[in-house]
């Protein structure tokens, strides 16, 4: 379906316009709500930290590590996950897109808030190509990580793991967007990038 036909489908409407800038209060406007997905997300969150630490405690009184070791290598974990994966993550969303048919891929950021994002201008998606879109860099870096954590050496594995926190953490705007899908799930909801005026318009079917 292109931007032309479902403007012109007289069976659905224009129901929200994001700003791009106007994105980090949409992903925290729907955390608040709480939904089911985000249950899952906050709590994949918790038990991966929980995991660390009751893993690290534990190698670090059997001696297999130190502390210091813990704590220098995870955090060159979560520092490799805010700058070298943060083009990869969006590279997978744009592969995603380009999967899915979209023509052409843009990316974009708002650098003063953190904020990256992969855009395809005046491409429609559904629901089910959406959530291919948004799933693909978790699931793919996610797999890969957990993958390679048991062909690494300790110390590395603990930057692994330091990475898998960190770029789980990032993934919150990712599952806010398959939230707020789900949430109106009982309609059959439409979206598309219109990267001049800097928007996403998503359509509904008419009630």
């Amino acid at each position: 379906m292109t931007v032309e036909e479902l403007r012109g489908d007289g069976r659905f409407e224009c129901w929200l316009v994001l700003r791009h800038d106007e994105l980090l209060p949409f992903v925290q406007e729907e955390f608040s709500r709480r939904s089911f997905i985000l249950r899952f997300y906050i709590l994949l969150n918790i038990l991966l930290l929980l995991l660390m630490l009751v893993l690290g405690a534990w190698q670090a009184h059997q001696g297999l590590i130190t502390a210091g070791a813990i704590i220098r290598y995870s955090t060159l974990g979560l520092a490799l996950a805010l700058t070298v994966l943060v083009p990869v993550h969006e590279a997978i969303h744009g592969l995603a897109y380009k999967l899915v048919g979209a023509p052409r891929v843009q990316f974009g950021a708002d650098i003063r808030k953190f904020i990256f994002y992969a855009l395809a201008d005046h491409f429609v998606v559904g629901r089910p190509a959406f959530r291919l879109v948004a799933l693909a860099p978790f699931a793919a870096i996610s797999f890969c990580v957990l993958c390679c954590i048991f062909f690494v050496p300790l110390t590395y594995q603990w930057l692994l793991l330091g990475v898998l926190l960190m770029h789980t953490g990032a993934c919150a705007g990712d599952f806010a967007m398959l939230s707020f899908f789900r949430r109106y799930r009982d309609k059959e909801i439409y979206t598309y990038d219109d990267v001049p005026n800097r928007v996403s318009c998503f359509f509904r079917r008419k009630e």
